[in-house]
C-alpha cells in the first residue's frame, strides 16, 4: 500500500514541481560552496545549474541561475567572463519573455557595475516594465530602485520621482500579496524619495519623509546603511539651515571611520564638513577642517610612518641621553656634533619623505582626473560615431576604442596590428594612420597607453595582486618594460603609485 501511494505521488508531481525541487537542492549546494569561500567550485556549480535547466527547458530557473552566475562574476571582478556569459544569456533569451526581462535586468546590472549609468538606464527601464507584466515583482522592484539611482546620477530628478511613485505602488502590491511588511524595501523607498525631494528643492515634503526614513532605518538595524542615511540627513539639515545638526551628523561619520581606520572615508566626510562650513560662512571652522582633511587624506601612510617614527624617536631619545651623560663626563664635543648631524639627517629624511608622499599623492589625483576625462572623451566619440558625420579615420578610431572597451584586447601580450586590423575589417596601414591622426600616437604606443591606464586603475583599487601580476594582467610581457613605461608615463614607480592611491 505504501509503495502504491509513493508511486501515485511521483506520478502526480508536475514537471514544474520537479524542476523547483532540483533547483532548490542545487541552490542549497551553491550556498554551501559560497559559505565555504570556494569561488571556483561555486562558479562551476552555477554553470552546471545553468546547463541543467537549459537541458530540461526550465526557463524561469534557467535565467535565475544565469543572474546568480553573472552577479558573482561581477563581484569577483571577472568582467570578461561576465560579458561572455551575458552574451550567451542574451542568445538563450530569444523568444522567451522571462528570459528577455531578466536579461535586460542583468544588462543594467553589468553597465551600472561598470559605472555607465546612461547605458544602464534603458535596460533597467525595460526590465522594470517587463518583469511587472510577468508578475516578477520582487526583481521588478530591484530594477525600479536601481533606475532611481541612475536617474539621480544623471540628474533626471523628475523621472526618478515618477519611478519612485511606481515602486511605491509595486511595493504595496508585494506587501498585500505576501501579508508581510517589507522593511528593507520600505527603507530603500523612503531613502530614495527623501533624497529626490531634497534635490528637487521640495524641502517641506523632505521634512515629512525624514522621520519615516529614520524609523525604517532603526527597524532594519543594518549598520552598513548608516553612512547613506546620515549623509542624506546631513545634506537635508544643511539645506534647511540647521547647520549644527548637519555638522554633527558628518562628525559622527568622521569619528566612526577614524575608529575603524578608514582614513580615506574619514577624509571624504571631513571635506564635506569643510564645504558645509564654508557655505555657512564659518570660515575659521572651515580652515581647521580643511587642514584636518589634508592630514587625513594621507593618514594611511602617516599612520604607518608614525609607528616607525615613534619607535625611532624612543631609540633616538635614549641614545641622546646616553650621549649627554657621556658628554657631561668626558666633555666629548665630537659626540655632540655627531648627534647634531644625526638629527639634521633624520629631519632631512623625514622632510624629503613627506614631500615625496605629497608629490606622489598630487600626481595620483591628477592622473585619476585624467583617466576619467580620457574615458569620457572616448565614450563620447564612440557614441557619436553612430550618429554624427565623422571622417573615415575618426570612425575607424572610434571602432577601435569600442573594441578595446568591450573586449580589452590590449591585455593580450601577443596582440598584433594584423589582428586588430582584421577585427575592424581594415588593413594595418589604414588603422595605424587613423590612430596617428586621432590620438597622435603610433598604434603600439596607443595599446601600451591603454595597458598603463588599466594597470594604474587596478593599482588604485584594493587588491592582493602583486605589482608584477598587475603588469602581467595588463598585457605587458616583460616586467622591466612595464616598470620603465609606467615610470615614464606617471612620474613614479607602480609601487609608489599604489602607495599614493592607498594614502
Amino acid at each position: 500500500m505504501l509503495a502504491f501511494v509513493l508511486i501515485l505521488f511521483l506520478w502526480a508531481a508536475t514537471p514544474a514541481q520537479t524542476a523547483r525541487q532540483a533547483d532548490s537542492a542545487r541552490r542549497a549546494h551553491l550556498a554551501e560552496l559560497y559559505n565555504a569561500g570556494d569561488q571556483e567550485g561555486f562558479l562551476k556549480a552555477c554553470r552546471d545549474l545553468v546547463q541543467y535547466h537549459k537541458e530540461n527547458q526550465n526557463e524561469r530557473e534557467l535565467f535565475n541561475a544565469y543572474a546568480t552566475l553573472l552577479d558573482r562574476l561581477q563581484v569577483m571582478g571577472r568582467f570578461d567572463e561576465a560579458m561572455a556569459t551575458l552574451q550567451q544569456m542574451s542568445s538563450d533569451a530569444e523568444g522567451s519573455p522571462i528570459g528577455t526581462a531578466v536579461t535586460e535586468f542583468c544588462f543594467g546590472q553589468f553597465y551600472l557595475g561598470n559605472r555607465q549609468p546612461a547605458e544602464a538606464g534603458p535596460h533597467y527601464r525595460r526590465a522594470f516594465k517587463q518583469l511587472q507584466a510577468l508578475g516578477e515583482n520582487n526583481r521588478a522592484l530591484r530594477a525600479g530602485f536601481n533606475l532611481q539611482a541612475v536617474s539621480m546620477n544623471l540628474n533626471a530628478l523628475e523621472d526618478g520621482l515618477d519611478i519612485n511613485d511606481s515602486t511605491q505602488t509595486l511595493l504595496e502590491q508585494i506587501e498585500k500579496k505576501s501579508g508581510k511588511p517589507q522593511t528593507a524595501s520600505r527603507f530603500k523607498q523612503s531613502r530614495y524619495r527623501f533624497v529626490l525631494m531634497q534635490r528637487l528643492g521640495r524641502m517641506r515634503e523632505a521634512a515629512a519623509l525624514k522621520d519615516t526614513l529614520l524609523r525604517y532605518h532603526a527597524l532594519l538595524n543594518d549598520r552598513s546603511q548608516d553612512e547613506l542615511v546620515l549623509t542624506a540627513v546631513a545634506q537635508y539639515e544643511q539645506a534647511v539651515g540647521n547647520k549644527q545638526a548637519a555638522y554633527a551628523h558628518l562628525d559622527t561619520l568622521i569619528q566612526r571611520n577614524l575608529r575603524l581606520g578608514n582614513y580615506l572615508k574619514a577624509a571624504q566626510f571631513r571635506q564635506a564638513l569643510a564645504d558645509f562650513q564654508t557655505d555657512n560662512g564659518d570660515l575659521a571652522q572651515a580652515v581647521a577642517s580643511y587642514r584636518l582633511y589634508a592630514a587625513e587624506s594621507d593618514s594611511a601612510q602617516v599612520h604607518r610612518t608614525n609607528e616607525q617614527l615613534n619607535a625611532l624617536t624612543k631609540q633616538f631619545q635614549l641614545q641622546e641621553l646616553k650621549l649627554e651623560n657621556k658628554a657631561a663626563r668626558q666633555r666629548n664635543t665630537a659626540l655632540t656634533a655627531v648627534v647634531g648631524l644625526l638629527v639634521a639627517l633624520l629631519a632631512a629624511i623625514l622632510l624629503y619623505a613627506r614631500a615625496l608622499r605629497r608629490k606622489n599623492r598630487a600626481l595620483f589625483q591628477a592622473q585619476l582626473e585624467s583617466f576619467h576625462a580620457e574615458e569620457q572623451a572616448e565614450q563620447v566619440l564612440v557614441e557619436e560615431s553612430a550618429t554624427k558625420d565623422l571622417s573615415a579615420e575618426e570612425k575607424l578610431y572610434a571602432g577601435l576604442l569600442s573594441l578595446m572597451q568591450q573586449e580589452e584586447l590590449f591585455k593580450d601580450p601577443d596582440l598584433s596590428r594584423d589582428t586588430l586590423a582584421a577585427r575592424l575589417g581594415t588593413n594595418r596601414t589604414y588603422l595605424a594612420d587613423a590612430v596617428k591622426s586621432c590620438a597622435g600616437q603610433t598604434l603600439g604606443d596607443f595599446v601600451n597607453h591603454l595597458r598603463l591606464r588599466w594597470a594604474a586603475e587596478a593599482l588604485s583599487q584594493e587588491s592582493d595582486l602583486s605589482v608584477s601580476a598587475v603588469g602581467e594582467d595588463a598585457g605587458f610581457a616583460s616586467r622591466s618594460t612595464f616598470y620603465r613605461l609606467f615610470q615614464q608615463h606617471y612620474g613614479m614607480s607602480p609601487s609608489a603609485f599604489r602607495t599614493a592611491a592607498r594614502g
